[in-house]
């Protein structure tokens, strides 16, 4: 029996979510980057989640304080009127970039999808999951929920040690202070051992000066390297410098640039076709070394071919980066060295706010 199901479309996951959310019994735990209350044409998370509330549901919300600034005040009051504890995650210089929504503490939803009109028709990616996996999603979900100022037991006995997660699905947590799971640790280990090909989907491109060497070295020893990015990153549209300032660096060196015709907000990599990693972790300095991450690696064989199909229709449906697409620009020695600062700077902030 499976004991996951993979959505590619946001409408579709919202879908799902709510359908989830509406049939709840006790509780609903939500930490989202980005909750904008926009989609009540079609999608109506904030009736639905205070209806719920209201039910005797416990309902917990964790927002974060700059990628969920344009809900209203108006919904705020709404959900905590209807009983709903809500959180905004407030702390200088870092936010909580994660997705997680989690239903009567055994099914879960984690991946790249946030909730907003503009995004409804994107390609992305939402893995929900059931089974052992979600303790460890709790366990993650209480660790925030308790740093927000959270004080419901009910929500805080899933902070305690767990045992080395085993299995051919598994949560992973990123907090760039602490040593629960870093990404930089994971990426660098797959790229290094990758053998034959490995593949990346990712809406934003800004690699740390380690994971170009890493995937500069895998090209030269022979491993296909693939990656798979939006031809116009629509939201922030200012991504699209990084994006084909480091395609155009990287393509030198025998890495292909797919270029989907839709947007792709879909944050994936798959090595050697065997494993993989799914969350919410973009491939630029913010997610490896500022913001907090979650989602899952696998094994799982069916869950591997399942994305290994998805990602070769958006690959047909793609084009390949041609150098003629951007031709070098008199200002690339000054965009390297600002990148360059960029990243040693979130590494400072890193430092000083740990």
């Amino acid at each position: 029996m499976r004991h996951y199901k993979v959505y590619t479309k946001n409408e579709n996951a919202w879908d799902s979510m709510l359908e989830a959310i509406s049939k709840a019994e006790s509780s609903i735990l939500f930490e989202m980057y980005i909750f904008v209350d926009d989609t009540s044409d079609t999608h109506d998370f904030i009736e639905i989640l205070s209806e719920k509330a209201k039910s005797g549901v416990k309902v917990k919300i964790i927002f974060d304080s700059l990628g969920s600034s344009e809900i209203s005040e108006k919904s705020i009051n709404k959900l905590r009127d209807a009983g709903v504890e809500l959180f905004f995650f407030n702390t200088l210089f870092r936010h909580t970039h994660r997705k997680i929504l989690i239903i009567d503490e055994h099914i879960a939803f984690i991946g790249g999808i946030n909730i907003k009109k503009f995004f409804k028709k994107w390609n992305d990616l939402l893995v929900r999951v059931d089974g052992k996996v979600v303790k460890y999603i709790l366990r993650s979900f209480a660790k925030v929920y308790k740093n927000c100022g959270g004080k419901d037991k009910f929500v805080l006995k899933y902070d305690k040690k767990l045992r080395v997660q085993k299995g051919r699905l598994s949560f992973f947590e990123h907090f760039a202070t602490k040593n629960s799971f870093r990404l930089n640790k994971y990426y660098s280990d797959k790229i290094e051992n990758a053998r034959e090909k490995i593949l990346i989907i990712t809406p934003y491109f800004m690699p740390n000066h380690w994971l170009i060497k890493a995937l500069k070295k895998a090209s030269k020893r022979g491993v296909k390297v693939e990656i798979i990015i939006p031809r116009v990153a629509t939201h922030p549209k200012i991504a699209n410098v990084a994006n084909y300032f480091y395609m155009h660096k990287l393509s030198k060196y025998g890495i292909t640039f797919f270029l989907t015709k839709e947007m792709n907000h879909s944050k994936i990599m798959l090595v050697d076709n065997k494993e993989g990693i799914l969350g919410s972790q973009n491939i630029d300095i913010l997610s490896f070394d500022l913001n907090m991450e979650s989602g899952v690696f696998f094994t799982e064989k069916d869950l591997i071919s399942e994305l290994i199909e998805v990602t070769e229709n958006w690959k047909k449906d793609s084009e390949s980066y041609s150098p003629k697409m951007r031709s070098t620009h008199l200002f690339d020695h000054f965009l390297e060295f600002c990148f360059s600062v960029f990243e040693q700077a979130i590494k400072f902030l890193n430092k000083i706010t740990a």
